[in-house]
């Protein structure tokens, strides 16, 4: 199998590590920089390598294509493949804002192929277990959903042109989308300090089905050292909670503690999903366009929110 990866910054060289794991691919490479497209082939022993990712969609004819470009460049990329019947995974934000994730939904539905959005959160089997456990009612109907995701401040400087709604806090949107099972319909947000991206934000959303979701990211931590990841989930017959590297405490009819194993691969079960529907011929992934879009209508909210501080 051909997989071409467009984009060789920190989340191609990701992607192209883990398909070399994977085996049985053949890999190119599209990227900008010359001397960084020479140390990617002798990195992960590409095939083909081009600066221009539509002349090498054209030339290698790749049976999939991973877009992890800057995310102006992603839709471009993703209907030139779609138009060639070339499925497509593309990582997050698929899109920049809802008219273009519109168009990408559009040309998926008009396409032999198909698009998987790289919302990787949805691969994760700690997720997933968290997911099951609200599903079955454990915890009762859901009533809230609460998030906080925090990175170092070098996120501030490494991702001048993207906002942190778009680049962190997207995760969260698209769990508490999938976890609520509806849709944003309103929200509140703040930046501290304002007019920043080393900052706290944080948002409160309405959604249709009548749960709140209370959504936390920041940039602002002096180094890597960070606190952990965190979902807690609200029914109302009692709350679960996930921490990353700690495992999920259920508190429900009856408490207990699930360990989740430290050697899961979220992206190897996404690129493995991603193999799967191209040999199959249809997208075999949990999430869809529709998913993507619902997720980017919630961050616009948030950003318009924003907007009035």
């Amino acid at each position: 199998m051909k997989i071409m990866v467009a984009g060789g910054g920190a989340f191609g060289k990701e992607h192209l590590g883990t398909l070399r794991s994977i085996g049985g691919v053949t890999l190119a490479v599209a990227e900008t920089r010359q001397d960084e497209r020479k140390k990617l082939v002798g990195m992960f022993a590409l095939a083909d390598h081009d600066e221009d990712a539509f002349t090498l969609l054209d030339r290698f004819s790749p049976d999939g294509l991973v877009v992890a470009t800057p995310a102006d460049a992603h839709a471009p990329l993703a209907i030139a493949a779609l138009k060639r019947g070339v499925p497509v995974l593309v990582e997050k934000p698929v899109a920049a804002d809802t008219g273009t994730m519109r168009q990408l939904c559009d040309a998926d539905a008009a396409s032999k192929a198909f698009l998987q959005p790289g919302h990787i959160l949805r691969f994760s089997s700690g997720h997933r277990l968290l997911h099951d456990i609200i599903r079955q009612g454990e915890i009762g109907s859901m009533l809230h959903f609460s998030s906080s995701r925090f990175r170092d401040e070098s996120h501030a400087s490494r991702y001048r042109d993207i906002d942190p709604v778009l680049m962190t806090m997207i995760h969260d949107i698209d769990l508490a989308l999938w976890f609520d099972g509806t849709a944003a319909l309103s929200a509140v947000a703040s930046r501290l300090p304002a007019g920043t991206s080393r900052s706290l934000t944080t948002a409160t959303v309405a959604s249709t089905g009548g749960m709140t979701w209370r959504l936390s990211t920041a940039w602002l931590h002096p180094g890597p050292q960070c606190p952990p990841d965190r979902i807690e989930v609200f029914g109302i017959e009692g709350s679960a909670t996930l921490e990353a590297g700690r495992g999920i405490d259920v508190y429900g009819k009856s408490a207990r503690h699930i360990d989740v194993g430290e050697t899961e691969d979220p992206l190897r079960e996404e690129l493995d999903c991603f193999i799967a529907g191209i040999r199959a011929g249809a997208s075999q992934a949990p999430v869809t366009p529709l998913d993507a879009l619902s997720g980017l209508v919630a961050a616009e909210m948030i950003l318009a929110s924003l907007s009035k501080q």
